[in-house]
């Protein structure tokens, strides 16, 4: 599209061009024909998939060299009457509209937890006892507005974001910007998925041969505009036709003397000439009055000569657009009654002599309409009473109210104004500024534009978690079954993930070396080492990262030893990551009628009590704090007082838990025990089992603070079999020596992981460490039918003595005949030349060292070979607690190689 582009020239009406873009009765038909064909599918449109073209479309209106940029930036001011400023932060507006991070949190806030979730299939809700869904409506047409040109996209993005189809009625003042939009969403959507379903076209307001059939249909109208235009919009609605009424609005501000007393706050004045300023006053929340509160009419002259002086200042920032004639009038007549006023002690005006803004400050307490353009009326009342009395009249109209007051007197202020019908309060600046997923005009927009489905069962599925609209990846060829992602999905979750890390200085040169798509490219990447993956994080450097550390989590990685390093999650992916566990714990067996002990370790920027709180919370249980830092007589007392059904904790933790209830002799009944952070080995449930009375142990998730949840267990799973949580992660093993992958299940190797979903500190291909081996896939009785593996323990876990591959596991079995704590510590160091394996115990009693070889011998067929080829076997006993244990994390180092 070249410069001189022709509006003709684009397709604009569902991918088709037309002569014109004026619409005629006799193409009403046809348009709503065509509208109606494209719902056929486009609730099947991934979520990820729209906002892959989003965020292109986004980079065209961030980018003053795009054509499209350059051209709107040179055609609109004349257009729109705006400055070519204001069209910048305009522009700057729609590129953050469809920015993914912003969509993400407009979703959240208003269709709640499950967001997007929602629009991609079922969310379930446990404390309620549902499952829940979004599906776009008929089509909807939207009738936008010309004060704001922004406004028109932000309707159809709203559309867009709900997988609706859309037709927007473009109003007479511009009719470029939307055909500007559309191209830009035209190129960044090669697959025709978006485009294809949007279409513009326009016709006179009130012209009846055309509302009368077209907003008689089966559809959906979405309404902005002024008093009289929705007068004639409802006068032609039929019974059918659903209307979304965002009308005429007026917003306010507010403040005290006690605010205005020495002098105004300079932030706070900068913020409300922002207000006025911001599209020259045309929106809805921007202020046409400030009402001060007080006795005292000096504040309100210091706080209009302030304002005065910043927005004389905005008009070199942000200068005003150019006026029409009648415009003009109507200010120099404000301005000559101003100054008549002003004569008689009425009025007090403060205006340069050109149009940049006109301050009046009048007598009358009456709320007053601007005439918009900077021009803001003063008002002062005695208290909020009197205040509250001049806007009832007009409360129907009310949206906006942005307040300058104090700590004290703000509620007393803030219930006033709610009961007068307010819709949205805020601080001076903020009024030109809304918040993704916040109501407007009293409601949650994109709740209404989609139809909410809800689906009851007796029979809940034994793996219904928090959010299911992301059930496993089926790996196989079809990838079909009951409500599962197919590979494609996978495929394009992994593009949609390329598709950001040119913004990572480590990650761009390595995704520009590759080619492909999905999980061809991802072969090509290199694996990611925890030392690399340090050098390339904070504090060490931003360089893995793709934007700023804003609105986001931090938190401690790094394992046991040396100093603390740092991982990033975003706020909305950290959202995304506890609904995910939410899945895993509901999965697991927690219920809501559970009662669940929190005994993961807090503080010190650690992620399992946080984590695991908000998942908790997500299934609608009884959530108890308590921390395994705690005194653990206060841990028995509250489990006792709140008669707790389940805990979840470190291993370690519920062991002390257990063996301090074992010492005291009064007994404790836990059903459920869900457990992470460490390994639990056979003889470990055993224990928990007898000290416990508990019938039920799981995992609580297979995950680490840097790659986020990787695998879950159902309650049909035991020992360390995990399915992969194939909704969040791709997983892969590969040889521990030749780093090559590994496919035949009974072979171990390395566990390697790529979150799907974290974009601020992309994980890719990330060597965990852990030892996992594939087990064969079948369908599980809980309905998974994906890959799934055996967690064996740490890389660093394994060693290598006596000739044999050990790992702690096979030392549990053998120790399990003797009485002593489940915890233990193996170290493997030389003494007299030879190899010896010290075994660490925890116990009260004495334990013969050839007893503890032969019982060894006898559990392990490794070790007995060991044993037999000369491996020396040396045993230390402390007494419980006192295994040497990291000071940070509590967790105990299991294995030591002390031989170097």
């Amino acid at each position: 599209m070249k410069i001189e582009m022709r509006l003709s020239d684009v397709p604009f009406v569902f991918g088709n061009t037309l002569p014109e873009l004026r619409l005629t009765p006799e193409a009403i038909p046809d348009l709503l024909v065509r509208a109606r064909e494209r719902t056929i599918g486009a609730a099947d449109i991934p979520m990820e998939s729209i906002f892959a073209v989003l965020e292109r479309v986004s980079a065209i209106w961030s980018n003053p060299e795009n054509d499209l940029y350059r051209f709107a930036l040179a055609e609109l001011p004349s257009r729109t009457s705006f400055s070519p400023a204001m069209i910048k932060e305009g522009l700057a507006v729609v590129s953050a509209i469809c920015n993914p991070v912003n969509i993400r949190r407009r979703l959240s806030g208003d269709l709640g937890e499950g967001g997007a979730d929602l629009l991609d299939g079922w969310v379930n809700l446990p404390s309620l006892g549902y499952d829940l869904r979004a599906r776009p409506r008929a089509p909807i047409i939207h009738l936008a507005a010309g004060n704001v040109f922004v406004g028109a996209v932000d309707s159809l993005v709203a559309g867009i974001i709900t997988k609706n189809v859309n037709i927007l009625k473009m109003s007479h003042i511009d009719t470029l910007f939307p055909v500007l939009f559309l191209e830009s969403l035209r190129r960044s959507d090669p697959d025709n998925i978006i485009w294809t379903r949007q279409a513009l076209t326009s016709w006179k307001g009130g012209d009846a041969a055309v509302e009368a059939p077209l907003l008689k249909s089966d559809l959906t109208i979405l309404f902005w505009g002024g008093q009289e235009a929705l007068a004639s919009v409802k006068s032609h609605i039929g019974e059918k036709t659903r209307l979304i009424e965002n009308g005429p609005r007026y917003s306010f501000a507010i403040t005290e003397l006690s605010a205005l007393t020495p002098e105004p706050d300079s932030v706070a004045v900068r913020g409300l000439a922002l207000d006025l300023s911001r599209w020259d006053q045309q929106a809805c929340s921007s202020p046409h009055v400030v009402y001060v509160i007080g006795k005292d009419d000096e504040p309100v002259y210091r706080l209009m000569r302030r304002l005065s002086t910043e927005l004389t200042a905005l008009a070199e920032e942000l200068p005003r657009g150019e006026l029409s004639f009648d415009e003009k009038v109507e200010i120099r007549r404000l301005r000559e009654l101003s100054t008549m006023g002003q004569a008689f002690g009425e009025a007090t005006l403060i205006c340069p002599e050109n149009f940049d803004y006109t301050l009046v400050f009048e007598r009358t307490p009456l709320f007053r309409v601007s005439c918009l353009n900077r021009t803001l009326f003063f008002k002062r009342v005695a208290n909020i009473e009197e205040l509250i009395a001049q806007i009832v009249p007009i409360s129907a109209f009310l949206q906006t109210v942005g307040l300058n007051v104090s700590n004290e007197t703000r509620p007393i202020i803030e219930r006033g104004l709610l009961e007068a019908g307010v819709r949205r309060l805020t601080d001076w600046g903020g009024m030109s500024e809304g918040r993704d997923g916040a109501p407007h005009e009293g409601s949650f927009l994109l709740s209404s534009l989609v139809e909410w489905v809800d689906r009851e069962s007796c029979q809940p599925s034994p793996i219904s978690g928090n959010i299911i609209a992301n059930p496993p990846v089926e790996h196989t060829a079809t990838g079909t079954g009951p409500g599962e992602f197919k590979q494609t999905i996978l495929e394009d979750r992994l593009d949609r993930l390329f598709s950001v890390l040119h913004k990572s200085q480590y990650y761009a040169p390595l995704i520009a070396a590759s080619s492909g798509h999905g999980l061809k490219r991802l072969e090509k990447m290199p694996f990611l080492d925890r030392e690399t993956f340090y050098q390339q994080s904070p504090p060490a450097s931003e360089a893995i990262l793709t934007g700023p550390l804003t609105d986001a989590y931090v938190y401690a990685s790094g394992g046991t030893t040396g100093e603390p390093k740092f991982t990033f999650y975003r706020n909305d992916e950290y959202r995304t990551a506890t609904n995910e566990l939410g899945y895993i714990y509901r999965a697991a067996g927690i219920i809501p009628s559970d009662v669940v002990g929190n005994l993961f370790l807090a503080g010190n920027l650690w992620t399992s009590f946080n984590v695991a709180g908000r998942a908790l919370e997500n299934i609608g249980c009884l959530n108890l704090p308590i921390g395994g830092a705690s005194d653990m007589g206060n841990v028995i007392n509250y489990l006792r007082i709140f008669k707790a059904t389940a805990v979840i904790g470190l291993p370690s933790v519920i062991v002390q838990l257990a063996e301090e209830v074992k010492r005291l002799g009064r007994p404790l009944q836990i059903e459920k025990i869900l457990y992470g952070g460490e390994h639990l080995r056979a003889p470990t449930v055993r224990f928990l089992e007898e000290a416990l009375g508990c019938s039920h142990v799981r995992s609580a998730g297979y995950a680490c603070v840097d790659t986020g949840p990787i695998g879950f267990q159902c309650t049909h799973l035991q020992g360390t079999v995990h399915h992969v949580l194939t909704s969040y992660q791709h997983i892969e093993l590969i040889d521990t020596e030749t780093f090559q992958p590994i496919s035949n299940s009974g072979q171990f190797g390395e566990i390697v992981a790529t979150n799907l979903d974290r974009q601020l500190m992309p994980i890719i291909r990330y060597r965990t460490g852990d030892l996992g081996r594939w087990t064969k896939e079948t369908t599980c009785s809980c309905g998974f039918s994906g890959p799934s593996f055996e967690l064996l323990g740490r890389c660093d876990d394994l060693l290598v003595i006596g000739g044999i591959n050990l790992l702690p596991g096979d030392v549990a079995s053998g120790l399990a005949e003797f009485q002593v704590s489940p915890n233990f510590q193996l170290v493997a160091r030389f003494h007299d030349g030879k190899e010896q394996l010290l075994i660490r115990v925890e116990s009260e009693e004495t334990i013969d060292k050839e007893c503890v070889s032969a019982a060894l011998s006898s559990g392990s067929y490794k070790l007995k070979e060991a044993l037999r080829m000369g491996l020396v076997i040396a045993l230390e006993v402390v007494p419980p607690g006192n295994l040497p244990r990291n000071t940070r994390t509590g967790k105990l180092r299991v294995v030591i190689d002390e031989r170097s």
